[in-house]
This record gives structure tokens, C-alpha cells and sequence, in this order.
């Protein structure tokens, strides 16, 4: 009898881990599946996993958290602010949760508890996505329109971690906005040098050395977006129409006035500011030239006529070996390369007014060739 009583304890005891085991593995495998459903946006079905995993496993924070995540993207922010708190009242020091729930303050536009609490995060020296609270705290001083706190918080996300893409991204598009296209440009090259090398980068410098003023720079940058065969047709129909502005921009350089007007006797004073934007070691005018209005805009030349272009290379090669390909593949007439700056572009058609023009751009575009109108 004896025996047998310690044979049942014995099986008892042996049972109980592997219950608990079984436990474990059933909140994980919620947790598993609620991660899923939350990636996947079927945020009914991961509340669901959630909640289940969490009366399974109520001391595990990270299922709290979860939970809280979910019901914060389903706009259930009290219920979602109960579930950051039961994390944090779980376990103290897991800060994750803390920066979750700074994050629901500033949707809710509670802002100054939102600041406080991201400040609290950004004083745990182990928490190791610090990046996240600052850029969460950039956020919310930008909602309350404190441009320079937001700012330094933003640069301070991009220190701890210069790979934060959307920091970035967000920092150089702010000098952008400032109009300091230099220190924009810096951003982006930071990047490239931190092997973080995509067509977007590429167009965004190619944006930044346009408003400069630096042409040939911006035409390499784009060069690498249209020649890069992943490119998306959109990304790659934003590249032809920048390097349009860009050929256009240096076009004008080139036909700007070169010459001197004579000033008018009585008004020699008042020609002065003129005579500043005329380029330094710019000929005389023609001594003829008595008034200011008879200085005018070169008049459209007769005879020209609208094209498509469909392509711009940095080689004659290449250019000539896309022209045979629309020839072949897409039966086009009229394909001319033609060179400009260092640019040898591919053009399509003569027409005559922009009306047919566009019509013909948008027949392309239903054939996956993406261009922009000339005149040429």
C-alpha cells in the first residue's frame, strides 16, 4: 500500500512540470499567433490571441504589451492604456511598454503626459531602443509647432542610431522645408557612406544639388536611378521629369543675357541694379541700345514642335541601343538621340500640339514606357 502511495505521488510530481510546460507553450502559441495577425493587420483576430494569451500568462509583460499595441490601433485607447499599465505594473523595468504608452498619449493629444513619460524612457540607460523615444518625443513637440525642440530631438534619434531610416528621411526633408538644401543634401550622403543605398536616396540628392544650382551633379544621381532596371515606373517617371527641370534650369544658364546694357543718360542710377546680375566679364551691349525695353525674352522659334522623352543616358551607346529596342519592341517612329550637356537623350514623335502630345504620353504609359513632353 505504502508503495503504491508513492508511486501515485511520485507520478503526480512528475506530471505537474510538464502541465506548467503545457501552459507555457499554449500562451506562447497565442502570443505566436497574435503577432502574426498583428503584422498581417487583422487586428480583431490579434486582440483575440492576445487576451487569450494574457488570462494564460498574466505575469508575462510582453503579452500585456502586445495587447496594448493592438487595441491602440483599433483607437480602444483606455483599454489600451490598461494593458501598457498591467505590463509596466507586472514588471517596472519594462520600458518597452513605458514608450508604448508615451506613444498613445501623443496620438490622444495628451501631450504633456506624453513628454513626461517619453523623458522617463529616455532615462533608463538599458533601454535599448532610446532612438524610438526620441524620435516619438520629436513628434510630439512637432504637434505643439516647438520647431526647434523638435529638431534637436530628431538630430539626438538620428545619433543613436544613424541607420533609423525614417529619422532621417524626416531631418533632411526639414532642412528642405528650411530651404537649406546643403545640409539636406549632407543627410543623404551620410547615408550612402553608411552603405544605406537606395534609388530614393539617389533622387533625393539629385532634388537637393538641383536647387543648388549643381546641374552635372544632379544629372549623375539621376543617371543611377533611370539606369537601374528595379527602379519602379513612378520612382523612374519622378527621375525624367527632375531631370527635365534640370536640362531646362541649364538651358536657361546657357541663353541667359550675356551682355551689358548701356544705361540711359537720365537714368544712370537707376540702370545700376542691372548692371549687378550681368555676369563678370560679360561683353558690352550693342551701342544702339538706348531703352531697357529693348532688352526681351529670345521669341519662339517657328517650326518646332513637341516630343516625348523616353530616355537619358550617360552614354551614346546606351542611349542608341534603347532607341533600337523601342523601334523593335514597340514599333516607334521617329526615336532621335540627341545629345545635350553629357546627356544623350532619347525622343519621340513630332507633334504639333500638346493635346496630341499628352494623348501619346498616356498610350505609352498603358505600355509600361514612362516619359515627359519637350518642345523642341
Amino acid at each position: 500500500m505504502r508503495k503504491f502511495t508513492f508511486l501515485i505521488l511520485l507520478f503526480i510530481f512528475s506530471c505537474a512540470p510538464k502541465q506548467e510546460d503545457v501552459s507555457k507553450s499554449q500562451w506562447q502559441y497565442l502570443y505566436d499567433l497574435g503577432m502574426s495577425s498583428y503584422i498581417a493587420k487583422n487586428y480583431s483576430e490579434a486582440i483575440a490571441n492576445f487576451f487569450r494569451a494574457s488570462q494564460l500568462a498574466p505575469n508575462e509583460p510582453k503579452v500585456w504589451n502586445a495587447l496594448g499595441l493592438a487595441y491602440m490601433e483599433v483607437q480602444e485607447y483606455q483599454k489600451s492604456e490598461n494593458a501598457f499599465l498591467r505590463a509596466l505594473q507586472v514588471d517596472k523595468t519594462y520600458t518597452e511598454a513605458k514608450l508604448n504608452l508615451g506613444v498613445l498619449y501623443y496620438r490622444q493629444k495628451d501631450y504633456e503626459r506624453a513628454i513626461r513619460v517619453l523623458r522617463e524612457v529616455i532615462e533608463d540607460e538599458a533601454f535599448p531602443q532610446k532612438h524610438m523615444a526620441f524620435y516619438s518625443l520629436a513628434k510630439v513637440y512637432q504637434a505643439m509647432d516647438r520647431r526647434e525642440d523638435y529638431l534637436a530631438n530628431l538630430r539626438r534619434a538620428v545619433a543613436y542610431n544613424p541607420m533609423f531610416l525614417d529619422a532621417q528621411f524626416e531631418l533632411a526633408q526639414f532642412y528642405e522645408e528650411e530651404g537649406d538644401y546643403r545640409t539636406a543634401r549632407d543627410v543623404y550622403q551620410r547615408l550612402i557612406s553608411n552603405g544605406i543605398v537606395n534609388p530614393s536616396i539617389y533622387l533625393s540628392i539629385a532634388k537637393a544639388e538641383y536647387k543648388l544650382g549643381n546641374y552635372t551633379s544632379a544629372k549623375d544621381y539621376i543617371r543611377r536611378v533611370i539606369e537601374d532596371r528595379q527602379v519602379s515606373g513612378q520612382l523612374k517617371s519622378q527621375a525624367y521629369e527632375l531631370l527635365s527641370l534640370v536640362l531646362i534650369a541649364e538651358q536657361n544658364l546657357q541663353n541667359a543675357p550675356r551682355f551689358q546694357e548701356r544705361p540711359h543718360p537720365q537714368s544712370a542710377q537707376q540702370a545700376q541694379p542691372l548692371q549687378q546680375q550681368v555676369p563678370v566679364g560679360a561683353p558690352e551691349a550693342n551701342r544702339d541700345t538706348q531703352t531697357k525695353s529693348k532688352i526681351t525674352e529670345p521669341t519662339q522659334q517657328t517650326g518646332r514642335f513637341y516630343r516625348i522623352q523616353v530616355g537619358a543616358f550617360s552614354s551614346a551607346n546606351s542611349a542608341k541601343a534603347w532607341k533600337d529596342r523601342l523601334e523593335r519592341e514597340l514599333n516607334l517612329k521617329d526615336v532621335v538621340v540627341v545629345e545635350s550637356a553629357g546627356v544623350f537623350k532619347v525622343l519621340y514623335g513630332k507633334f504639333e500640339s500638346r493635346e496630341e502630345t499628352i494623348k501619346e504620353l498616356e498610350r505609352l504609359r498603358a505600355l509600361n514606357l514612362y516619359g515627359f513632353i519637350v518642345y523642341e
